[in-house]
């Protein structure tokens, strides 16, 4: 998990290949919620972590709407990203 700050750089160094957004697992409600990962040169996915720490660990970011998960990919730097349900 890095921050979005941390992703930026890496998007801006070369290393991030593509975004996607996929389907947070053991969300509660009736409404799909997402979480946004990215893909690093070397195959592995980074998840997009909160700001902030909650109860001293990093959580993923976890976002209500797609509309709010592509505006963080574009943040990072992408012109678009996958959906991934």
């Amino acid at each position: 998990m890095m921050r979005l700050d941390q992703l930026r750089l890496f998007f801006e160094a070369g290393d991030l290949l593509s975004a996607e957004i996929v389907t947070a697992p053991l969300e509660p409600g009736p409404e799909a919620r997402w979480m946004l990962e990215c893909r690093r040169r070397n195959g592995s996915h980074m998840a997009l972590a909160l700001n902030r720490r909650k109860a001293g660990r990093e959580q993923v970011r976890i976002f209500n709407s797609l509309d709010a998960a592509f505006a963080a990919a574009k943040a990072i730097g992408f012109q678009a990203a996958t959906i991934r349900s």
